[in-house]
């Protein structure tokens, strides 16, 4: 048995890159690969991968069968208005909507929360969206 964790965050970054059709896509890194020294292109907007949790379920006989489920944070932060903060918000809850089913690499692929975080920022626009990447049996 192995984690779901990383390939889930890995799965979620493709999907995004793969399948973005609103304008220029904004930069998407998973947690870990976020460095930052300075400023550098602070200003273009960005989406950060958080996985949060990952509960697994055994089943089948004697447990031989596992379900794992993973939950992802989304950080969505865009700097120029809020209509196209809007809009990438909207681009990424339709991309994750519309890949629910995922073929061989996940069973499925769904929102679960979603909030705004931007009335504590000044100059910045946040936006969080929470989703849940379900794999049966990973290696």
């Amino acid at each position: 048995m192995g984690t779901a964790v990383y390939d889930a965050a890995d799965t979620v970054v493709s999907l995004l890159k793969d399948n973005w059709t609103a304008g220029r896509i904004p930069n998407v890194q998973k947690a870990w690969d976020k460095r930052s020294v300075g400023f550098g292109d602070s200003r273009s907007p960005q989406i950060i991968l958080t996985p949060k949790t990952e509960n697994v379920t055994y089943f089948g006989l004697y447990g031989s069968d596992f379900w794992h489920d993973v939950t992802i944070d989304l950080d969505i932060r865009s700097y120029q208005n809020d209509a196209r903060h809007n809009n990438i918000v909207k681009e990424v809850i339709k991309i994750i909507k519309a890949q629910i089913r995922g073929g061989t690499d996940y069973t499925d692929l769904r929102v679960i929360a979603s909030y705004s975080r931007s009335h504590y920022m000044r100059n910045m626009f946040n936006h969080i969206v929470t989703i849940s990447l379900r794999k049966l049996n990973p290696s």
